[in-house]
């Protein structure tokens, strides 16, 4: 019964979930917020690949530095030097907290949950992908550069 006991709880042991995270290097581009790391789905080093048809996800953990009451969510793509708005995150970046709330307080940390889908439209391109959130007075509350790779 013993030789049982030890079995099951070896194998519990070794079927524990991992902790490692994607955690990715990113660029802060202007950001007033620390950023305190970025987790990227399926990616650890960059560009991170994201499929058409897919959800590319992942989590910014951020330190708030100064109070706000909102958050809005801003994503483009560089090309070069040229920058293309994207209508793929949800304005409301309040609504995608999973960590935190609005408003922030300094010193506050938040995580921001990113979701965004890669239609099947979007071309087979590598970009680099610039995510913002500007606070209630329009200040760049948070800014990073990742580059990504579209595949089909």
């Amino acid at each position: 019964m013993k030789f049982l006991f030890a079995i099951m709880m070896v194998s519990m042991a070794m079927a524990k979930p991992s902790n490692k995270r994607d955690i990715v290097p990113v660029e802060d581009c202007g950001s007033t917020a620390n950023i305190v790391s970025v987790e990227f789905d399926g990616c650890t080093s960059p560009p991170c690949e994201v499929h058409h048809g897919t959800h590319a996800t992942g989590r910014i953990t951020l330190q708030a530095n100064g109070p706000t009451s909102s958050l809005t969510c801003k994503l483009s793509g560089m090309l070069g030097p040229v920058e293309l708005p994207f209508d793929g995150c949800p304005p409301d970046a309040c609504a995608s907290l999973s960590s935190g709330d609005c408003p922030t307080e300094a010193g506050e940390t938040i995580v921001y949950e990113l979701d965004f889908e890669v239609l099947s439209m979007y071309p087979t391109i590598d970009v680099t992908a610039k995510w913002k959130l500007v606070d209630d007075n329009g200040e760049t509350f948070m800014c990073m550069l990742l580059p990504i790779s579209i595949k089909p």
